[in-house]
């Protein structure tokens, strides 16, 4: 016995119960009973402790005796879960009869092992089932048999009308656990995410097998849906610029047709790019790693877990956070203002220090200042107000529809012991991404608006040990970070820098619709003193621009600025030929009939591909 326990390390107990009298004709009882402390040594219990071949009772004070009753009369089976306090772990055992050596059809005795059920979590564990997806089992009666959040393992029924399952997922784990296989669309009424569970019994042990996976994991990424209603819209409108041009050509003069087809492939350019920023601001780009459940956090700590040793189990601390002040400095940081608490359990020791620490903190406005203690079930809740510049990163390519993720890294304290930070979900009412949790109502930033706030364990950066030999040893936990994404409002963008350059581009095309005719320099140096005075203007703007987002590469807006600048280049060059070269074709035919007709497609072209190029295909 001793043997096979060794050789079975998910094995946590074999045991051999005799029939009365049948080990020694001597001795009623007899039991030998191997089993696996939770050190992970190998120890054995000789000998009944108490009478199991009594009938089960519903007595609370009555030994539990049907795993040995039951399986005599009506031979093998599998017992419910159970929460073997000595071992630390849920078991489940399997008890099968065994037959007298002489042959008689009564069973001499029991032969009953107790299955760790860390294998099937460890299992479950490795299942991509993606940020939010996680699996659970279900045993006969509804009992969870593993599912991660570990306090409701072998506690309790789905069942039960205080389980937190909706009717309908109970429904459909009945039918699992009666043999069918069936898929449920479901939306969790809590996180209000569209949700696929899919079920499938296990006859062995007359369990089920339940998989949760986020409906968003089924569709196309934003970006992918984005390129590809752009590529269909792209099609769509070179057919209509095509349409139209044979129409101009069978029923318009040359002119006038150009005109027509100059005018409509403008505006269309202007309809796609429009197109495309409503596509981009409405389409919602899923929060990665967003953690709106405790079994998503519980499967992420369990990848964790099994990356250690056993005897380095973590001291999981939940921490929450509520802003209640954001403040933009500058383009490369950000003033938050609020609330961090954590809860400490009671079994955590005195020695690991309390507190955390904000790993971009550029330096704090006010102390760190602790406010509050109290108790709360098992343990202790401690509430610190903050107030401090945190250092950021943000690619202001999109300017102005851009966005900024603020992110609040929370590291604890403690550097020796192995402290992980969870998110507190219980904290809050409402955990989707939308409903911004941790965020104060009353929390505006001017020029912007806040999209969605979530908490993620996220992989650590650090790759130091802090000269600590304790790091050096052990995997490095995941970081807990609490985002908050706010998109920029374009209105005041519009005003101060769109609007200037579309004016600019008309000042332009309204210098080349006039008839004065340039026939001397002096006629020159006034078109010059003009195209000057608005360069003037566009640079100013385009510097003010650079500085207010902090760029350093080239933002979208200011492909409108370098479109100005090569547009008055243009012109002064057509200038200067009407001046110095009048018999040029391209500027004496019909007083710059060609330079009229293509100034407005190749700008909005040239818009066009440069919107193409940073929202969609670049």
């Amino acid at each position: 016995m001793r043997a096979d326990l060794e050789a079975a390390p998910d094995v946590n107990g074999l045991a051999i119960t005799f029939e009365p009298f049948a080990y020694d004709p001597s001795l009623r009882l007899f039991q030998i009973y191997v089993y696996r402390t939770p050190q992970g040594a190998i120890e054995e219990l000789v000998g009944a402790t108490y009478d199991y071949t009594r009938p089960p009772s519903d007595d609370p004070d009555a030994p539990r005796t049907a795993w040995y009753y039951n399986t005599i009369r009506s031979g093998p089976n599998w017992s419910d879960p159970f929460l073997a306090t000595g071992a630390g772990k849920v078991l489940i055992e399997y008890a099968r009869p065994f037959a007298h050596p002489d042959g008689r059809k009564t069973p001499a005795g029991v032969v009953t092992s107790d299955l760790s059920l860390q294998e099937v979590r460890n299992l479950l564990a490795r299942l991509d089932l993606g940020a939010q997806g996680y699996g659970f089992v279900i045993g006969r009666n509804g009992v969870l048999l593993d599912y991660p959040d570990r306090t409701r393992v072998a506690r309790g029924s789905i069942f039960d009308t205080d389980s937190g399952f909706d009717p309908e997922v109970q429904a459909a784990a009945r039918r699992a656990l009666a043999g069918e296989t069936l898929e449920l669309r479901h939306r969790d009424t809590l996180t209000e995410r569209d949700t696929r569970l899919f079920f499938a019994p296990l006859p062995t042990s007359g369990s089920a097998l339940a998989l949760l996976i986020d409906a968003a994991e089924f569709q196309l990424p934003a970006d992918r849906i984005l390129r590809d209603v752009t590529t269909i819209a792209l099609a769509a409108a070179g057919t209509l610029i095509l349409g139209l041009a044979l129409f101009s050509a069978a029923r318009l003069g040359v002119v006038v047709g150009a005109w027509f087809i100059s005018l409509a492939f403008s505006a269309t350019c202007l309809a796609l790019i429009v197109l495309v920023w409503r596509l981009d601001a409405r389409l919602t780009r899923e929060a990665t790693g967003a953690l709106t459940s405790q079994a998503a956090v519980e499967r992420v700590l369990e990848r964790y877990r099994r990356e250690l040793d056993p005897q380095d189990e973590p001291f999981v601390v939940p921490t929450g956070v509520q802003l209640t002040a954001v403040q933009f400095p500058d383009a490369t940081s950000v003033t938050v203002g609020g609330f961090v608490w954590q809860f400490y359990r009671n079994d955590i020791p005195a020695e690991v220090h309390r507190g955390f620490n904000l790993s971009q903190e550029l330096g704090e406005l006010m102390p760190v200042e602790e406010v509050a203690r109290a108790q709360r079930g098992d343990g202790e809740v401690i509430v610190w107000r903050i107030n401090t510049t945190l250092q950021q990163g943000w690619n202001p390519v999109k300017f102005p529809f851009d966005e900024r993720a603020i992110q609040l890294r929370l590291l604890p304290a403690e550097l020796e012991q192995n402290v992980v930070l969870t998110p507190d979900l219980e904290s809050y009412v409402l955990l989707r991404p939308g409903a911004l949790p941790g965020v104060d109502q009353s929390v505006q930033i001017t020029n912007w608006r806040f999209e969605r706030s979530y908490f993620s364990l996220a992989p650590s950066g650090s790759n130091a040990t802090l000269g600590l030999t304790a790091r050096a040893v052990r995997a490095v936990p995941p970081t807990l970070q609490f985002s908050l994404v706010t998109r920029r409002n374009v209105v005041g963008p519009f005003i101060a820098y769109v609007l200037p350059g579309v004016i600019t581009l008309g000042l332009v095309f309204a210098f080349l619709l006039s008839d004065r005719q340039l026939t001397d320099s002096r006629d020159l140096v006034a078109a010059l003193s003009y195209t000057a005075a608005l360069f003037f203007v566009i640079a100013l703007l385009h510097t003010t621009l650079r500085e207010s987002v902090a760029a350093v590469g080239i933002t979208y807006l200011e492909h409108l600025y370098l479109l100005l600048y090569v547009v008055i280049l243009l012109v002064t060059v057509i200038a200067f030929l009407i001046v110095h070269v009048p018999g040029m074709i391209f500027v004496s035919s019909q007083h710059n009939f060609l330079p009229r007709l293509l100034f407005w497609p190749l700008c909005m072209g040239a818009l066009l591909l440069s919107t193409l190029v940073i929202f969609v295909y670049g």
